[in-house]
Formats: structure tokens, sequence, C-alpha cells
């Protein structure tokens, strides 16, 4: 995998390094929650890499008040899980990681070193009070990042992320995540995505492309 550590997460330099490339905050749209399987939707979101790919210009989404109060809110998060590490292990900060394929990439909210050797990562999400209730009192993993997760994972070939939902003032949710066979699933499924997505991509061109442009 190629690590991307000088770019900050947000900034057009990111925004740019993504494009047209499957990222697991949107593995939702390729991936079922409940089976790991591909799922039908999954068409749409090709058409949207692509067109990524030919207008990188182009803004899907800008984002809204929850969004930014939670990358206000990301720093402190972070620093709250480092003091629940092992005293051995320390959170990098990157900006986004591209896997073996050259296709999929992920933005780990940290990254976990034991040493020099990376042995983890961290999902970090900054919810409302009324959403993090929700989560900690339910337990476990929620759905809505089961691909998210899994897909980390698959992406870094690492055994295991962590998920973390803090909001200031409560008792914040700490979930561990290993691999099993849903992250097994997601694999499968992810690959034959990315055989679509080439061959959709190779069709596309000739169509799409303007001539001497």
């Amino acid at each position: 995998m190629n690590i991307f550590r000088d770019i900050e997460q947000g900034s057009p330099e990111w925004i740019a390094i993504r494009k047209g490339h499957p990222t697991a905050s949107r593995f939702s749209d390729i991936i079922t929650a409940a089976k790991g399987e591909l799922s039908k939707s999954s068409t749409g979101y090709i058409r949207e890499l692509i067109g990524e790919s030919f207008c990188p210009d182009w803004e899907e989404w800008l984002g809204n008040k929850f969004t930014d109060r939670g990358k206000e809110t990301e720093p402190e998060a972070r620093d709250a899980f480092a003091t629940i590490l092992d005293g051995t292990l320390r959170v990098e900060e990157v900006g986004f990681v591209l896997g073996d394929d050259g296709v999929c990439g992920c933005s780990p909210d940290g990254l976990i070193y034991e040493g020099e050797t990376l042995v983890s990562g961290v999902e970090i999400k900054c919810p409302s009070p009324k959403v993090h209730v929700g989560y900690v009192l339910d337990g476990g993993l929620p759905a809505a990042y089961a691909q998210q997760v899994h897909g980390s994972m698959a992406i870094t070939g690492l055994p295991e992320w962590h998920f973390w939902s803090y909001f200031p003032g409560l008792m914040p949710l700490h979930i561990i995540v290993r691999r099993n066979d849903y992250t097994a699933k997601l694999e499968t499924a992810l690959a034959q995505f990315v055989a679509s997505y080439k061959a959709a991509y190779a069709d596309a061109l000739p169509r799409l492309k303007i001539p001497n442009q």
C-alpha cells in the first residue's frame, strides 16, 4: 500500500488524489451491509467515479454543519483516543492510503504503530449527542460503518481496526473490529467491483473523451 502522509484531509490536494478512486467511506455504495456482497447500486457509483475522472473540478458534495463540526472536533477526539492506547502504541495522522491494487483507497483517521510496525487503524466519529448515545447504548460497531471499517482493513491488509465515537463530556465508545468472514466476503465483492469499474471505464473512454484534449 502507498501511504500519503503529507496531504491534509479535506484539502484540495486530498480531494484531487481521491478522484476516480473507490474509497472506503463510500463502500456502502458498493457492498451490502448485511452480507458483504456486491450491491445493485454499485453501477451508479461506477458512473460517478468515471465522471470524476473526466471532470476533476466537479464537486459532488461540499458537506454540512454536521460534517464541519466533526472535522473541528476530530483532533480532540484523536487525542482522547491516544490516551487509552497501550504505552507502546502511537497514532499517526495521515492523509490517504492507496491499496496495493492501485485503485481502492481509504482516509484513516489515524494509523496505529507499535514501534515502527503498522498494526492497526482507527475510524473516529464525532456525532451529535443523540447519535452518540445511540451508539453507546446499542454497543458494537454501528451497521452504517461496517463497510467502511472492514473495507479499510481490506485496503491496508491490517488484522484489526478501531472504531471510536466521541462527544465531549460523554463516555466515548471504543470498539475493536477484527478480520472475520465478513471482511473476506467484502474483499471478494470489492474485487468484482474493481473489475466492473475497469471494464466500464475502458468502454467509456472512447465515447466520452474529446479528441485532442
